[in-house]
């Protein structure tokens, strides 16, 4: 493969509210942008509405604003790897609460069937948002939806699933979806399963993102585990590095710009800065 065409790279990224994303999209835009990590930019994105406001945030050292409900927006990023291998991506952005809708629905829109077709998933998870879920066995589901829900919802919607399941329901519907309007099996795409604001867990230095996932995402490693196998991994991220006012600047990014800040937890549990090696994660 040698065109840009034949090594396109699609790549979806998937996450419920204030999971991380356009923190995420921002500052990989930043690395692809500066060339310090695996991928450069090889030209300039075709707009970059969905993603300027945010990033002047991060550059003043202030939090990123939560994308709006009903927001559908894509970044295209066209790059190119150490070996001179032309790579486009495109990752979609929306507010999370359609993702969440998406499954209460269990409803695909077109759209969804051709995010989909996409050749790696990224499922960012943010593990203090959800506690630690209960003994499925021994609670009432009503009662484990009710306590699974963020503090931040607030609404206690009993029909409302607990993260994992909700993320296994997810999962298996983007499946599905992809095995349509095909009549040739269709090969899984990579799979990470990204556990966003790192920093907030409060993780041991060496701790490995799998053994966290295995421990707080029981049913949904498993699952993942079983239908994926060696296309599926688990990553630390903390795009921003840090935690961020949404008004008072932090005197570090003002200084050091958010391209040198964020980091990921890689599978061997070590620390890296650059946040393009979750794409083509392994």
């Amino acid at each position: 493969m040698t065109g840009s065409a034949d090594m396109a790279r699609r790549v979806l990224v998937l996450g419920g509210p204030a999971a991380g994303k356009t923190t995420f999209l921002i500052q990989l835009y930043g690395r692809v942008s500066a060339g310090t990590g695996k991928l450069r930019a090889r030209g300039a994105p075709a707009s970059l509405a969905s993603i300027e406001e945010g990033f002047r945030r991060l550059q003043q050292g202030v939090a990123v604003a939560h994308t709006p409900h009903g927001t559908d927006t894509s970044l295209s990023l066209a790059a190119v790897d150490f070996d001179g291998r032309s790579i486009d991506i495109t990752v979609p952005d929306y507010a999370g609460e359609d993702l969440r809708r998406l499954v209460d629905e269990r409803r695909l829109h077109d759209r969804w069937r051709r995010e989909a077709e996409s050749d790696q998933w990224l499922l960012l998870i943010r593990l203090t948002r959800h506690p630690d879920l209960p003994d499925v066995l021994a609670r009432p589901i009503g009662e484990l939806a009710r306590t699974s829900l963020a503090p931040e919802d607030g609404n206690g919607d009993p029909h409302a699933l607990p993260i994992d399941m909700w993320a296994v329901e997810l999962l298996q519907a983007l499946l599905y979806t992809r095995r349509l309007d095909t009549d040739q099996p269709r090969p899984l795409p990579r799979l990470t399963l990204v556990l966003s604001c790192w920093d907030e867990l409060s993780a041991p230095p060496g701790t490995l993102p799998t053994d966290v996932a295995r421990k707080r995402l029981a049913l949904l490693h498993s699952y993942c585990h079983a239908t994926w196998s060696d296309l599926f991994d688990v990553i630390g991220l903390s795009a921003q590095g840090q935690p961020l006012d949404e008004n008072e600047p932090a005197t570090d990014y003002l200084d050091a710009g958010p391209q040198h800040m964020g980091w990921i937890i890689n599978a061997a549990g070590e620390r890296d800065g650059d946040l393009t090696l979750l794409i083509g994660s392994r």
